[in-house]
């Protein structure tokens, strides 16, 4: 409950019309069904992997403990653009390293965006240290 008044709050935050706004956030449980893609091959990005995790919660309803559903990436072709929006965004050098050697990790993902549509993502850690938002 407490992740949700977080994220809530945050997304409260008042912005000039012409900066980058929050238009979403949800937390992730990148699990090992992540880092394959539908046809089984590992994934070798973690942009790649974040796609395969909203793929799995939304269309194969593969979803873990600490996944939350969100608005955003419900749609697929919105889903589709999310190796470009992470690779729009600031990187998190340890985040990548730690799920790309293939270990579970939470994360907070942040949508950025203007007019309702996203232009990155940041990722931060589930547990909020070092928050990162648009």
């Amino acid at each position: 409950m407490t992740r949700w008044i977080a994220v809530l709050a945050l997304a409260g935050l008042a912005a000039p019309a012409w900066a980058q706004q929050q238009i979403g956030a949800y937390y992730a449980q990148i699990g090992r069904e992540d880092m394959f893609n539908s046809s089984g091959v590992r994934l070798g990005d973690l942009g790649a992997i974040l796609q395969q995790d909203r793929a799995n919660y939304h269309r194969f309803g593969i979803r873990h403990a600490g996944d939350d559903s969100d608005r955003v990436f419900a749609d697929p072709a919105t889903r589709a653009q999310i190796p470009a929006l992470y690779a729009r965004g600031p990187r998190e050098p340890l985040i990548e390293r730690i799920v790309l050697q293939g270990n579970t990790l939470g994360i907070l993902v942040v949508v950025c965006g203007r007019g309702g549509r996203p232009d990155y993502l940041v990722i931060n850690f589930a547990d909020g240290d070092s928050y990162r938002g648009c």
